[in-house]
């Protein structure tokens, strides 16, 4: 549900605006919002010259915090500490992140050098290696000179013929093949060098050369550093590593404290310009949940007295814009709460969808994969999941570059324990434990046996949905039915709640023409047309049409036709659950196949191909199996009682988010 919230007003001396906002923000409940002046008189709270700069000083200490907690790979939102005291300045904050960071900034700049060199010599080392016995004679040659570069082999005649045109003759050309490379020494008289490096340019061949930092110490001492380096770079290398971790051992818990604090005052200074002000008085606006609001009252009265002014009153859900949404669900739905998260919440006094994706959304994957052995999967992962949300790890999912906070491995696992339920409940009814494989374990009797003549075993199967496909045709249409029907009838009764007749008409014409078409169609198919069904049929028909006219929407006609094929598009919980059913069915006869076809390691194989394919399959189909549920609630579903119409914003209370204030 939408948790009831209240419109405060608060006006004040303006000397005790700044204290308002630490006690508000220490009271961790109330939506600040942005005060329009409209008054004569009032104008934005304009910030003091010496707020501003604390202001400034306070974003430098976030920025810079923030950046440090990780470059020391520190958890942002693991609790900080409180040992020692606080700086009472931001200057002094600011100088106290300094020390520290002057620190990481200088190891941070070292790693960047060594990884630097490290790759340089990954790179020029072994060509130079090859390259150091010849070029190194040349280099300190009075007479000649010579050049590298590496080429395709079938370039090689075209710098050769380059070099003849330009020098005629007056060089010598050394080779080495490097796989479908040629590497190439030149040497030509010194006298001729400018010509040799033009011929290398007409011919493509860039000429090879030492890295900056190498070039002075000529190629056979630079080889030799190179492979020294190559040997104490790395012991380099693990002792910064260790050096960052230390620090961030010593200065982590304190680092992120600071940097709580920063952006407790940062957010405090920032809110004040959300104020109006007078010459003498401002004014502050805000939400906060009704329960809460007492309470919020009482403590602000009990501290500023005569000095501050509280104004309250309910929030109007019918006239009201933009009140902020906060959802309070039963324990046993909040966790999908966090589905609902990845769209705008519900506008403030609209329905919320959320105890509907609680109920469904777990049967319809339930329904979709249907088998106990992924059932009991699911559970084990996330059993793994909580256990790591518990214990205050989040979850990196590493080439996507996605990091799940702990937090949100609560309530993922959660699902995933309904989901998994719902797996093996329906895993049961379609007599599926990887595919088919109980069909076949243990030999002789099977713990499921099809509804089929000449099968025995110890529990027939319920719903054998890889033949028979009508009942679980029906069962996806009544899905489509119970959920399209069900939007309208929740935009009848919030139409009536908020005196809107025209979404009260366009409901109740929908819900009757719908159930008309479901009634005929339903007759139809089963041979069962007959004049009460008939009689019914008309007058569903016929109250869609009469609330065609009264709510004036002529395109209710077309919308009619287009939900049919929304009822219909419940169909991919059959399709898609038959295509998952099959490929596993598949699978577990491809292990019993290799099991029967070769001795004694058949059984073994069997297993392991059986189990390692059925993995494989269930790893690249998760994603189709999660998404489609969804679909269902967010497409077909939410679209008929207004969802997305007029979205609402999301309740983020003023609040401390650590440290002190």
């Amino acid at each position: 549900m939408i948790t009831p919230m209240d419109q405060l007003l608060l006006v004040g001396r303006k000397p005790v605006a700044h204290d308002v906002l630490v006690s508000l923000q220490s009271l961790g409940v109330v939506h600040v919002d942005r005060l329009e002046p409209t008054d004569e008189g009032l104008e934005r709270f304009a910030l003091p010259a010496d707020e501003q700069h604390r202001k400034q000083v306070w974003d430098r200490v976030v920025a810079r915090a923030g950046g440090l907690l990780v470059a020391l790979r520190v958890d942002p939102d693991a609790p900080g500490t409180g040992k020692g005291e606080l700086p009472a300045d931001p200057e002094g904050v600011a100088e106290r992140v300094d020390a520290v960071g002057d620190q990481v900034d200088a190891l941070l700049a070292e790693r960047a050098d060594v990884e630097e060199e490290l790759a340089l010599a990954e790179l020029y080392l072994p060509l130079f290696r090859d390259l150091a016995p010849t070029l190194a004679q040349l280099e300190s040659s009075r007479w000649l000179v010579g050049a590298a570069t590496l080429v395709p082999a079938t370039s090689l005649e075209r710098l050769r013929g380059e070099l003849q045109r330009e020098l005629e003759g007056r060089f010598t050309l050394s080779t080495k093949t490097r796989g479908r490379e040629v590497l190439v020494i030149v040497a030509a008289m010194r006298s001729d060098a400018a010509a040799m490096r033009a011929a290398l340019g007409k011919a493509g061949a860039g000429e090879l050369q030492l890295p900056e930092r190498y070039r002075p110490l000529g190629i056979a001492k630079a080889v030799h550093t190179m492979e020294e380096r190559q040997q104490t770079l790395p012991r380099r290398l693990t002792s910064i590593v260790g050096e960052l971790d230390k620090l961030a051992l010593q200065h982590g818990p304190r680092l992120k404290t600071l940097h709580r604090v920063a952006q407790n005052h940062q957010e405090r200074l920032e809110r004040l310009t959300d104020l109006a002000e007078g010459r003498f008085a401002f004014a502050l606006q805000g939400w906060v949940p009704s329960v809460d609001r007492q309470k919020v009252v009482d403590a602000l009265q009990r501290q500023y007295s005569d000095a501050l002014l509280v104004r309250h009153r309910p929030a109007d859900e019918h006239h009201d814009v933009g009140v902020p949404v906060r959802l309070e669900n039963a324990a046993w739905a909040r966790p999908f709460q966090g589905l609902l998260s990845v769209l705008a919440p519900p506008a403030y006094g609209s329905f919320d969808p959320t105890w509907t994706l609680a109920i469904f959304f777990p049967l319809f994957f339930g329904v979709i994969v249907g088998d106990m052995a992924f059932g009991m999967i699911f559970a084990w992962i996330a059993w793994l999941l909580r256990k790591r949300g518990h214990a205050g790890k989040a979850l990196s999912l590493g080439p996507l570059g996605i990091v799940v906070p702990p937090d949100a491995l609560k309530w993922i696992s959660t699902i995933m324990f309904y989901s998994a339920a719902w797996t093996v409940v329906w895993g049961f009814i379609y007599g599926e434990f990887f595919g088919t494989f109980l069909e076949y374990f243990p030999p002789g009797n099977p713990v499921f046996y099809p509804p089929k003549e000449g099968y025995d075993g110890m529990i027939q199967i319920l719903l054998f949905r890889v033949e028979i496909f009508l009942p679980v045709i029906l069962l996806a249409i009544a899905f489509g039915v119970i959920q399209v029907l069900g939007g309208w009838v929740i935009r009848v009764v919030y139409g009536i709640k908020h005196g809107d007749m025209k979404h009260v008409y366009e409901g109740i014409g929908m819900f009757a023409g719908l159930l008309a078409l479901v009634i005929f169609a339903t007759a139809f198919l089963s041979d069962n047309l007959n004049p009460v069904v008939n009689g019914i049929v008309l007058v569903g028909f016929a109250v869609f049409l009469v609330c065609v006219v009264l709510a004036r929407m002529p395109l209710m006609l077309i919308e009619l036709v287009s939900n049919g094929g929304n009822i219909l598009s419940y169909l991919r919980l059959f399709a898609v659950g038959l295509a998952a059913a099959l490929v596993a069915k598949l699978v577990t006869e491809l292990g019993f196949a290799i099991a029967d076809s070769l001795p004694i390691i058949g059984p073994i194989l069997g297993i392991v191909v059986g189990v390692f394919v059925h993995l494989l399959a269930l790893v690249l189909k998760i994603i189709g199996y999660t998404l489609q549920p969804l679909r269902l609630h967010y497409v077909e579903f939410f679209t008929k009682f207004g969802y997305y119409e007029s979205s609402g914003r999301p309740y983020q209370p003023f609040k401390l988010l650590g440290g002190k204030p």
